[in-house]
């Protein structure tokens, strides 16, 4: 009895062991074919949380796409002559004209339209309005003649001012902003230029976007309250908020900028496509940005105002660009 007592227990434990083990490779096998399904699905990928251990690690249909990253910060260089810094806008194509859907609410001026297609060759626009000190140097120089009034709209000494070196030099003619761009190895901006610096790649209303201006973004006339920002010029770049994607500052407000381009009103309509210059001939230059004592309407990125190129006025300023030449 005791025999077939052993006996039975240890074909009970053979049994045992043989469950087990068919069992176990029942899991290594549906463990086997879990990972081929998951190796051979085109879509399905294994990601990690960064900071996080490999429990934590999930299995995705597709990597999601980062929304809002953090654009490339501007390179600056320094241009030797006056210490400006200037920034590279790279070569390509922009959007430029009035869009009506994002023009701040406005409608398109005639002179605005139609909204075209450009392709520029790349160029280095100065970061921010020449100076007051940039310009006295190149005076001291004498590449350049003293700005016609040496006051400001509120300010009896401005030019020549210690207080006001770093505020935009004003009063300069067309052909004065024109002698100082020259010394420095450059020349005014096109209106094309001046707008792809401004606008960027996408087509947005203000320097910033389709956001309305305030006393944070630009230095100009606030239609919020009727009043105006400040009553004069600001310090140039003392509104890092309202820079362009590009990382160049003041392009709406403060004071208004010369550009090279001979007024034409329908030029828009027969402009070429690759880096339009503007009508061959004219009596009147273009101003660009808006300035300090000028409403929303006059800051957008595609308003232009047409003036004698002799006019020199307390809100008239200007910026250089530095072409590359190509190998």
């Amino acid at each position: 009895m005791r025999l077939f007592s052993n006996r039975l227990n240890q074909k009970l434990s053979g049994i045992i062991l043989l469950v087990l083990f068919l069992a176990s490779c029942t899991h290594l096998s549906s463990a086997k074919l879990t990972q081929t399904a998951v190796s051979s699905s085109p879509t399905l990928t294994l990601t990690v949380a960064p900071g996080k251990v490999e429990d934590d690690i999930t299995a995705t249909g597709t990597v999601p796409a980062q929304e809002n990253q953090t654009p490339t910060p501007p390179v600056y260089e320094i241009r030797a002559i006056d210490q400006a810094e200037i920034v590279l806008i790279p070569e390509g194509p922009f959007t430029m004209g009035c869009d009506p859907d994002h023009n701040g609410g406005f409608p398109c001026n005639f002179d605005e339209l139609p909204l075209h297609e450009v392709y520029l060759s790349a160029y280095k626009i100065d970061k921010y309005e020449v100076t007051n000190a940039q310009y006295q140097a190149c005076v001291e120089a004498g590449a350049c003649t003293e700005p016609l009034y040496k006051y400001s709209a509120s300010r009896t000494s401005y030019y020549g001012n210690p207080a006001y070196q770093d505020y935009p030099v004003a009063s300069v003619s067309w052909g004065e902003a024109s002698a100082y761009c020259a010394w420095v190895g450059g020349r005014l901006p096109t209106e094309a230029e001046w707008e792809k610096a401004a606008r960027g790649t996408a087509v947005i209303a203000y320097p910033w976007g389709d956001q309305d201006p305030n006393c944070q973004l630009a230095n100009s006339a606030n239609n919020a309250t009727g009043e105006l920002c400040l009553t004069d010029t600001a310090a140039v770049g003392s509104y890092p908020l309202g820079m362009s994607e590009y990382g160049v500052y003041d392009m709406a407000g403060n004071v208004w900028e010369w550009v090279s381009d001979w007024y034409g009103s329908s030029y828009y309509a027969i402009s070429p496509y690759e880096n339009p210059t503007g009508v061959e001939d004219g009596t009147e230059k273009v101003v660009r940005g808006g300035s300090w004592d000028y409403s929303w309407n006059k800051i957008r990125v595609v308003y232009n105002s047409n003036h004698s190129p002799n006019e020199r006025r307390v809100d008239f300023g200007f910026r250089c660009v530095n072409p590359i030449e190509s190998d």
